[in-house]
């Protein structure tokens, strides 16, 4: 059985007009049925890191090389530890605005994104169909 820790190292907390706590939880947990029901690999532990941009930038420089914050990012598991996901509190609020997407949309797919890495997907066709197929099972499970 798979489980979700949700942990917000975040002092703007701007994302929680997108999705709260436990929907945020909800939504992984639908999102990780989906990956088992379309038969991927279902990470057993994942952790999701709600961060601001200045978190976002310093890992994302340390571990990828790239100079500034990104909207999500995710880190594979292995033996006691578990796949993290990150996503970046202020790019996410950004780039809403710059998309003119609703929050918790974006959200939802930046999560499915993650977790879509999370399983072994690389980016690609395959990659946007999961991520279609997990963000629905989150709308759905969500109220």
């Amino acid at each position: 059985m798979s489980s979700v820790v949700l942990t917000v190292r975040c002092r703007e907390h701007a994302w929680t007009s997108a999705l709260d706590r436990r929907d945020i939880l909800t939504a992984l947990r639908a999102m990780l049925s989906a990956l088992k029901k379309n038969g991927l690999p279902d990470p057993r532990r994942v952790e999701a890191h709600l961060v601001d941009d200045r978190t976002m930038r310093d890992v994302n420089r340390r571990f990828l090389s790239c100079d500034g914050p990104t909207n999500v990012l995710s880190f594979p598991g292995g033996g006691d530890m578990p796949g993290l996901i990150l996503v970046s509190s202020g790019t996410l609020r950004r780039e809403c605005l710059l998309y003119g997407q609703p929050a918790r949309g974006y959200m939802l797919s930046l999560l499915a994104h993650g977790l879509a890495h999370l399983a072994g997907l690389g980016h690609g066709t395959d990659m946007s169909r999961m991520c279609e197929a997990c963000v629905e099972a989150a709308e759905n499970a969500l109220p």
